[in-house]
């Protein structure tokens, strides 16, 4: 069975709408006309349905829906969500019926028009199969030389994929010589065949006929075309890339006229220009093959060069010319791009080709100072690109700042985009007492979409100190822990741990005692229960090895997966006590495990929550704003990212923006249903998920790979 990949992946563009099928409130737009669905109305499962329907002015996506319920139901209907276009395709892969359809248009701000008309189709395994494709050209009975290009008319609904095409040594196709399933079509370019009189047919695969066969539909009336005998002769050398520049690799492609025998064949392979373009002396053709091809990779040039290739077989030549151009600049990239002002960023400068002997001295400018980069950086020989760090200045508002790149004439630019620094709400210490290392914590009011250095000073860097002199705060976090490594003390010694950022400073002491004198150690940690529905609570419970001393023993806590179960950022045991409980807030999600850390020093300990779908919380009160959220989506191309409040629509590829009050929960999910690994401000933690929801408090970005 030749069961179309392509065809099965788009069920994945199904979806269930389960909250309400019917929209309510109703704008001014005008209702759109759906068409009949293209070709006909019979279909299979599986099978690609092509729906069209009038433009309608002012709208700004569309809402196409499905039914075998022609009331459409909110628990039996199929919802697709912002649709940018009036036409859109899916395959239904179950359940089979007779369909109803209907679209929408939405305008800006989310209102929906009138329901359009309603239209009617079906899905049946047994549905009638349409007609066979049309061969196109060559016409039948023609003598040809390779490469050969075969072309038929589309099927009525031609699918991704869809076509097959067979070439054979007989009129019965029991020797098969081609065999070229999923083809897009309709048309094909035949590389190589062996000489002789060839017959060639098309069929379309046009979804299932039961659940483990395709339904296809018969094979077109045949033709025959003939290729000629005789000693085979180079029709073209084709090099993938030109031109090139200097250090790029490409594919030279060689074709004959027609297959080379049993022996096979030797090709003599030349450059005009062998120090600039080398190339080997010969090409060896496999035994009945007329299609090869070798690498070749350019060297470096001063000037643009042009590079005749040939190739010669039975004393006939074919040649092409190729162009290699000398290194120059290609683009400048920044990472990253949004920052804190006063942090550090790297700026990368990418080349066309490779940097000459020397490398190449690409001078760099900013047209703020509040961007510093340096006045040249060098990429060096040899190398595609090269890199440099470039010093920001703290700013008081949101500021960008362009970088020009240049090199022999070329410019290139990239823009900083720089935010004011946050001020550090509080600095706690866990344990404030010690005889070796703590854990420190630092919070903020709200996330950014963006990481930021908080410095971390201390009073006495002998005794107590901080790797790096401070610690990042990632993107989409409030809190971020630290890591004080401390040394013996003969005596207890205050040491005061502080973080400036923002205007503010937060302090705490951290008393380092002699040996002989340690904190308790966490013992255990518990959830209860174990598992909950989202948008319900759970109890964590962590306990000592023995009871807290005066003043208490805070242990820090954390969850993977914030957007589906957060926990505060440390709880504290009372002095004498041996435990302490803290209230697990968790979220609606698919079902997820969420994994939760505890830790007293450098030792945690885990404990994992599982979180079902639940009804969603009443979004919190604004607080500020509006704030612009911008998504990126990657993965997996035709997929598309969207939002809850509406707003955000995004393509794989691309990335969209749009504005939130602040203190909104914005769920960002995939529109087909797929998993996405989430990063920014709304992180799944490396894992796959199908939605994320976090609560914009400030402007952020957020990742998606669509799976």
């Amino acid at each position: 069975m030749k069961t179309t990949k392509l065809l099965l992946a788009l069920l994945c563009l199904l979806v269930v709408n389960r909250s309400s099928s019917t929209l309510v409130a109703q704008s001014a737009l005008a209702a759109p006309v759906l068409n009949p669905t293209q070709a006909y109305s019979t279909f299979h499962p599986n099978e690609v349905i092509r729906f069209s329907w009038s433009a309608v002015p002012g709208a700004a996506t569309y809402v196409l829906q499905a039914s075998t319920d022609p009331s459409f139901p909110p628990t039996n209907t199929i919802k697709i969500d912002n649709i940018p276009s009036p036409s859109y395709s899916f395959a239904i892969g179950n359940p089979e019926g007779n369909y109803s359809a209907r679209v929408f248009a939405i305008d800006s701000s989310g209102v929906s028009s009138a329901a359009s008309n309603v239209i009617g189709f079906s899905v049946f395994y047994n549905n009638p199969i349409g007609p066979a494709p049309t061969l196109a050209s060559p016409a039948s009975g023609t003598t040809l030389t390779l490469p050969i290009t075969l072309t038929w008319n589309h099927v009525p609904n031609p699918q991704p994929s869809g076509y097959e095409l067979q070439i054979a040594r007989d009129s019965s196709f029991t020797s098969i010589e081609d065999d070229s399933p999923q083809l897009n079509g309709p048309s094909r370019v035949v590389l190589s065949l062996t000489s002789g009189t060839k017959f060639w047919r098309v069929r379309s695969f046009q979804g299932s006929a039961s659940p483990t066969t395709s339904a296809a539909t018969a094979w077109s009336a045949a033709r025959s075309f003939t290729v000629p005998a005789g000693p085979p002769r180079p029709v073209s050398i084709t090099v993938t890339k030109n031109p090139m520049f200097p250090g790029d690799s490409a594919w030279a492609q060689v074709q004959l006229t027609n297959a080379a025998g049993s022996s096979g064949a030797t090709i003599n392979i030349a450059s005009s220009n062998p120090s600039v373009l080398p190339v080997p002396a010969t090409l060896s053709m496999p035994a009945n093959t007329a299609w090869a091809q070798f690498m070749v990779t350019s060297q470096q040039v001063t000037d643009a060069t042009a590079v005749t290739l040939s190739a010669t077989l039975n004393s006939a030549t074919t040649s092409q010319v190729v162009t290699v151009q000398p290194a120059s600049l290609k683009a400048l990239r920044m990472s990253p791009g949004v920052l804190a002002g006063g942090d550090w960023t790297t700026v990368w400068i990418d080349l066309n080709g490779a940097a000459p002997a020397g490398g190449a001295a690409v001078t760099l400018a900013s047209d703020n100072p509040a961007v510093v980069p340096p006045t040249t950086v060098t990429v060096a020989a040899g190398f595609f690109s090269g890199s440099a760090w470039v010093q920001t200045n703290p700013v008081s508002a949101a500021t960008t700042a362009t970088l020009t790149g240049t090199y022999k004439g070329a410019s290139a630019q990239v823009t900083a985009s720089l935010r004011p620094r946050r001020a550090p709400t509080s600095l706690t210490l866990n344990p404030s007492s010690t005889t070796n290392g703590s854990i420190g914590t630092i919070r903020v009011a709200s996330s950014a979409g963006y990481d930021e250095f908080f410095p971390i000073a201390t009073s006495n860097a002998s005794v107590a100190s901080v790797s790096g002199g401070g610690i990042y705060l990632r993107a989409g976090m409030t809190s971020v822990n630290f890591q004080i490594t401390t040394s013996a003390v003969t005596a207890s010694t205050p040491v005061s741990m502080s973080t400036s950022n923002g205007g503010a400073t937060q302090s705490a002491t951290l008393t380092v005692n002699p040996s002989g004198a340690a904190s308790p150690a966490l013992s255990s940690f518990t959830v209860s229960p174990t598992s909950v529905t989202g948008g319900s609570s759970a109890t964590g419970t962590v306990r000592l090895s023995s009871a807290a001393p005066a003043g208490g023993t805070v242990v820090s806590l954390g969850s993977n997966l914030p957007g589906v179960a957060t926990v505060p950022s440390s709880v504290t045991v009372a002095a004498g006590a041996t435990s302490a409980t803290f209230t697990i807030t968790t979220f609606p999600a698919d079902t997820t495990t969420v994994q939760l850390s505890a830790g007293i020093s450098s030792s945690f300990l885990f404990a994992s929550l599982t979180v079902s779908g639940g009804s969603s919380p009443p979004p919190p009160p604004s607080s500020g704003g509006p704030y612009t959220l911008s998504v990126t989506a990657s993965g997996r191309s035709g997929e598309r990212v969207t939002s809850s409040p509406s707003g955000i629509s995004v393509s794989v590829g691309s990335t969209g923006s749009a504005s939130f009050a602040g203190g909104t929960r914005v769920t960002l999910s995939v529109a087909s249903g797929r998993d996405a690994v989430w990063s920014g401000a709304c992180s799944s933690g490396g894992s796959k998920q199908r939605s994320c929801s976090f609560t914009i408090g400030g402007n952020a970005s957020v990742n998606a790979s669509v799976q």
